[in-house]
């Protein structure tokens, strides 16, 4: 029994108590209990202990199928973060059960291949693209969640049901400014994703593997998406829950991107 494989499973049963704990927050309307405290305890443990187990395994095991991993401990990361600075603590009730169930799916379905046996600057270009191409998708996903309590929260204050908008979520306008930067922030590491991608299949990819494939297909269509989110909101001026929404949709296809194409074609994610 490795430390790696240690390290995962206390990141699993962590991150899975979080999500437990933070569902029962989102019933309380109360700006400070203790269920929130040990949540946001239970999702740093597991975000931590998810790090460990990915900077250990870095050197043994194929980047790519280390994706599902980083792309937990990175949306895990980014709700520490948006708890901490943006005040948005009930993101978790989003990112713990999601990071969980990437998780799950990691174990069961893509179990870790050993490091293949690849030159020093190929490694690290695929290294680099995989990191790049996960980290965007956290931002996307962050996105939708902050789209989710953007809208709830614009359609209590609609409605003028101002008691029923938990303590625990900031200003709406704060909201909105964590949008912006996770809309920024996922483009401009998809973008660079898709270039250092292209640029590995150019000089490393076998001949066979460069024509197009349905994944990169539907990146392309992702990345697409989230230039008109971007178009709409700095160049045609639409309204902030237009934009929530058109995040939410982003969120859906970068879900079938990755769980629906990623997973389920041959050679995992």
């Amino acid at each position: 029994m490795t430390a790696a494989y240690i390290a995962s499973n206390i990141a699993l049963i962590s991150l899975a108590l979080a999500a437990l704990l933070y569902l029962i927050e989102v019933g309380r309307n109360r700006s400070r209990n203790s269920t929130g405290s040990v949540a946001l305890g239970a999702l740093v443990l597991g975000t931590t202990s998810g790090t460990i187990s990915l900077l250990l395994q870095l050197t043994t095991t194929e980047a790519t199928a280390l994706s599902g991993l980083l792309l937990a401990v990175a949306i895990s990361w980014m709700a520490v973060i948006g708890h901490l600075k943006f005040k948005l603590r009930l993101i978790g009730a989003f990112v713990a059960p999601l990071a969980t169930l990437i998780l799950l799916v990691q174990f069961f379905i893509t179990p870790g291949r050993p490091a293949a046996d690849i030159d020093g600057t190929a490694k690290i270009l695929l290294t680099l693209h995989v990191s790049l191409a996960v980290l965007g998708q956290a931002f996307g996903i962050l996105a939708g969640a902050v789209s989710i309590f953007y809208l709830w929260q614009q359609k209590l204050l609609k409605k003028k049901l101002l008691s029923q908008i938990p303590h625990n979520l900031p200003a709406i306008d704060r909201i909105d400014s964590m949008l912006r930067v996770c809309l920024w922030a996922g483009y401009g590491l998809i973008t660079a994703g898709l270039v250092s991608g292209a640029v590995y299949t150019q000089l490393y990819a076998p001949p066979a593997e460069l024509m197009l494939s349905a994944k990169v297909l539907w990146a392309t269509v992702v990345w697409l998406w989230y230039l008109a989110i971007l178009l709409a909101q700095n160049v045609f001026s639409w309204p902030s829950r237009r934009v929530a929404e058109m995040c939410l949709v982003g969120f859906l296809l970068m879900a079938l991107s990755y769980f629906g194409i990623g997973f389920f074609r041959p050679g995992g994610p």
